[in-house]
Order: structure tokens, then C-alpha cells, then sequence
């Protein structure tokens, strides 16, 4: 079977979202959004000072731009914490005036579930956010948004954006509002990239397809993606080494690997207050021989800085399909140890 062959069967799979997105993107908007927002009023009225956003993997990466636009345009005390690490930790502030989001694909994450669990009987307010309305998460929580789609990163990002800009907006805050509104152009601008990105994608695995360790690069309200691409997309369906580093940082010891590696390197380039961070990192890469693949906010001018997440992840998803299927990885939604009952313990069905 030809490579085009193999895409178009790829297009069936599960887990990549890039060809159903725009569309299963403006159903959870028409959908879903007025519960998002519904849930900024409720936690106004009932007096929450502090949220929690949990999850583990991609899910927890989808969670990190809730606590980047609650921290930008809201006064709440916010973080994003992988879902054992809030059980662990164990916060003072986890109680009556607290609200935690809960974001699970199945609803059945062993992790997840038990973060839950701990966060109830604290007695803060919790709000499920998973694929299956069915589902364990959705049950237990107080509130549930069952999106009943693939798109395990996106959906749960634009629950709890929506949520902090809403909150935002209700306090006033005028440019929260202005992003609010840039929801609307979304599902336009992911289906121009989806289409734009088909060739560039395959075109960028073929250079990168003997890389042993991708690195990505990330700053600003795409730092969660690029964490999400280093750690639960690269490694987990290209079955390579992969790292996340922000841009920023790189500075501070990352570098040095430079002096004697040549790095593959993966830059998400934000029109955000990050940009100028991370071309000078990109820069530098360049100069010291890395391999350096680019993927440019820029390219999307009616897309939204704070928003931005939402279109790259586009070009990445079909760098990734490219390169899994380049490596001999055909079946995109097939794990070896995920899912096989050798992870979970106490009758979850995830990881």
C-alpha cells in the first residue's frame, strides 16, 4: 500500500481528530459553550476563589490553558496539576471555595478518577470534562461536559477557556472578552489547516525521520501543546524519545547539548508576548547546526495570540501521522502497554 494509501486510511483513525475537528469544534461551541460560561457564573455566585485544573497526559495539557488565561485575565488563584499530583500535594486551598476541573477522554483514567474522588471529599465543586457522558468522571462529578468527541485536547481546552474568560468577562475585564469573541473564527481557520498542512507535514517527517529525539519548543499559551507533542504524541505514537523545553529556558542548560549534538528540534512560534523569546532560540539552534522545523502563529492572522493552540495543533498532528507511518506505525490508535490493563490498578480501564 502506497504512502497516500496509508494517509487516507489513517483519516479513520480514532485519535487523529485533524479531519473531523473544524466541524466537531463548532458543535461543541453551539453545544457546549453555554455550559462553560454557566459554570464562570455559578462560580461567581457561589463565592470560588480558587480552581484546580487536573488531568494526566494530553489531558492535563489541555488543562494548561485554563490556568494561563484564569492567571492572565482573572484573580482566581489557578494551577494545573497532573490529577495524583492534587491527592499527593494535597492543598490547603482544596475545599469549599475551590473548583476542579477533571478532564479524562474516557472518563475512566485511573488518575483522574481518584483526584476526583479526593477533590469531592474536600468538599470542592468538581466538574467532569470527558468523551462519554456514561463514564465514571461523569457520574461522580458535580458537573459534567461529555463533548462526545475524539478531540481529547481541544474540547477540554475550550471548556476551561471559555470558563476563565467568561469569569474574566463577568469581572469586567474588557480584553478578556475580546478573546471570547475569537472562538467564532476557529473552526474556519483549523479546516484552512488542516488542508494547508496535509503536504507540509509529510514533507517535514521525511526530514525528520531519522531523528531518535524530537524536541519541542514552546512558550506562552503554547507551552501546553508543545508539552503535550513532546511527551504524549511524539513519544506515543512515533515511539521515539521525546522533551519539551520552553523557550526561554533552553537558554538555561538545554543549550549545551548543542556543543556537541545536533539536535531535531520542533519551535511553536506564538504572535504572543513569548515571540521574540523564542526566535532568538530558533535563531541560535540554527546557527549550531539543529535541525529546526518552525510552526508559526503568524500564518494565522485572524486567529488570536491566547488562541493559537487550537490551529498549530494541526500541522503537528499531521507531522505526526506522516512520521508514524513513515516509521512502520500503521495502526495510529494501537497501543503496546496503554490501555492493556498493565498500568491501571483498582479496576480502571486507563492507562
Amino acid at each position: 500500500m502506497d504512502h497516500d494509501a496509508l494517509v487516507e486510511q489513517a483519516m479513520q483513525s480514532e485519535l487523529f481528530t485533524g479531519p473531523r475537528l473544524a466541524g466537531d469544534l463548532r458543535t461543541f461551541l453551539s453545544a457546549h459553550r453555554p455550559a462553560a460560561l454557566g459554570l464562570a457564573a455559578d462560580a461567581i455566585e457561589r463565592g470560588v476563589d480558587t480552581v484546580y485544573f487536573t488531568g494526566s497526559g494530553g489531558s492535563w495539557s489541555a488543562m494548561y490553558s485554563g490556568k494561563y488565561l484564569a492567571d492572565r485575565f482573572t484573580t482566581l488563584s489557578a494551577d494545573a496539576i497532573l490529577s495524583y499530583e492534587l491527592i499527593w500535594r494535597d492543598p490547603v486551598r482544596l475545599g469549599e471555595r475551590a473548583l476542579v476541573f477533571a478532564a479524562s477522554y474516557s472518563g475512566e483514567t485511573e488518575d483522574t478518577i481518584a483526584a476526583l474522588r479526593h477533590a469531592r471529599d474536600a468538599g470542592a465543586h468538581t466538574v467532569a470534562l470527558t468523551g462519554h457522558a456514561d463514564s465514571t468522571i461523569a457520574t461522580e462529578a458535580d458537573s459534567t461536559i461529555a463533548y462526545e468527541s475524539t478531540a481529547l485536547y481541544a474540547m477540554p481546552m475550550a471548556a476551561v477557556s471559555l470558563f476563565a474568560l467568561e469569569f474574566a468577562r463577568l469581572a469586567g475585564n474588557e480584553a478578556a472578552a475580546e478573546v471570547l469573541a475569537g472562538f467564532d473564527a476557529l473552526p474556519a481557520a483549523v479546516e484552512r489547516s488542516f488542508k494547508s498542512e496535509r503536504d507540509h507535514g509529510l514533507e517535514v517527517a521525511r526530514e525528520l525521520l531519522p531523528a531518535q529525539v524530537l524536541y519541542c519548543v514552546g512558550a506562552g499559551p503554547l507551552y501546553g501543546l508543545a508539552y503535550k507533542f513532546a511527551l504524549t504524541v511524539f513519544m506515543e505514537n512515533i515511539r521515539t524519545h521525546g522533551s519539551v523545553i520552553e523557550s526561554a529556558e533552553l537558554r538555561h542548560g538545554p543549550v549545551e547539548m548543542l556543543e556537541r549534538q545536533r539536535a531535531d528540534m520542533v519551535f511553536l512560534l506564538g504572535t504572543d508576548e513569548s515571540r521574540a523569546m523564542t526566535q532568538r532560540s530558533i535563531d541560535f539552534a540554527r546557527r549550531q547546526g539543529a535541525t529546526v522545523v518552525v510552526y508559526d502563529a503568524a500564518d494565522y492572522e485572524d486567529v488570536h495570540p491566547l488562541l493559537s493552540p487550537f490551529v498549530l495543533k494541526i500541522g503537528l498532528q499531521w507531522l505526526v501521522v506522516h512520521s508514524a507511518l513513515l516509521r512502520g506505525i500503521l495502526d495510529l490508535d494501537e497501543r503496546v502497554f496503554m490501555g492493556r490493563q498493565v498500568l491501571a490498578e483498582g479496576g480502571a480501564r486507563w492507562p
